[in-house]
């Protein structure tokens, strides 16, 4: 048994930050115009599934409904997804809010987050339910959002057919994973590497240390799959984040021969963008040495 070779979509390597959210506006790698030709190289070069983040920012710039044009080019995104038979998780939060909600307080002021939040799942699953094969609602669950927010995320997204994955950071998810276990239908962690780490630690020593605390996850998670939300190895030579994701696929392999179900492990970014790390494919679209070392048999 193995596990699915996914690719995180992200808001900040994709379409940049819009001038419409907090963080924005920032520059993005080309992908509002080169999503169709960009999918398909991904599915070309291996990928099975992609984790796409539907940016709050450019779909509700204002509270309320969603913005008709943004609206319209992220479900041609995610059919055409589809089409090639690259199976979706969708994301609606992964760095960036709509600067409306930062004025009210932002993802850290939980009544703003539990006044807001379910109003936009509501939104997004109204209008792209039937797109989806999974939800990843954060990329990382904040900790304002443990409680009434993952419970209204639950309860909005739960009994739909599409899994739900409630996504930690792995040297949280034993503690953290008692809030969310009986609300998802997946445990997902977030990776973290250091790319120093291929130079501090003997080689093979980060991926132990990955797979103990993902072993440790999935034994407090029960009967959950486990899902890999997001690994970025923060490296910008090519050549260093081969070898940390190399690190990672040894350490899945470990785990899944121990019994640990990992359903998709999902490596960001995709494609790599100005002021990103090292993706899958480079700017001009060129298969990096992570392909070599995430794809291997």
């Amino acid at each position: 048994m193995t596990f699915l070779r996914g690719t995180a979509l992200t808001t900040a390597a994709t379409l940049g930050y819009a001038d419409t959210a907090d963080l924005g506006p920032t520059a993005g790698n080309g992908f509002y115009k080169r999503w169709p030709d960009d999918l398909a190289v991904l599915q070309d070069v291996g990928i099975t599934d992609v984790r796409i983040t539907l940016d709050w920012a450019r779909l509700q710039p204002k509270p309320g409904a969603l913005d008709p044009d943004w609206g319209e080019r992220f479900e041609q995104m995610l059919q055409a997804a589809r089409a090639i038979d690259l199976r979706t998780w969708v994301t609606l939060h992964d760095g960036s809010i709509p600067r409306w909600l930062d004025n009210e307080g932002g993802i850290d002021d939980v009544e703003a987050l539990s006044t807001w939040w379910p109003r936009w799942v509501e939104a997004a699953a109204d209008r792209y339910g039937d797109h989806a094969d999974g939800w990843v609602p954060f990329s990382t669950i904040p900790p304002t959002a443990l409680g009434s927010p993952w419970a209204d995320t639950w309860g909005i997204l739960g009994g739909g057919g599409a899994p739900v994955v409630a996504s930690l950071e792995l040297d949280e998810a034993v503690a953290d994973i008692e809030q969310v276990r009986d609300r998802c239908h997946r445990l997902g962690v977030s990776v973290s590497a250091v790319p120093d780490d291929l130079h501090t630690e003997p080689a093979g020593l980060a991926a132990e240390r990955w797979g103990q605390s993902l072993r440790d996850a999935a034994a407090a998670a029960g009967d959950l799959p486990s899902v890999v939300t997001g690994f970025e190895t923060g490296a910008t030579d090519p050549e260093a984040a081969g070898r940390l994701v190399e690190q990672l696929v040894d350490a899945l392999d470990d785990a899944i021969d121990d019994g640990i179900t990992v359903e998709v492990c999902f490596v960001e970014p995709a494609i790599a963008g100005p002021d990103t790390s090292v993706g899958l494919l480079d700017q001009d679209r060129a298969a990096t040495p992570i392909v070599g070392a995430y794809l291997r048999s």
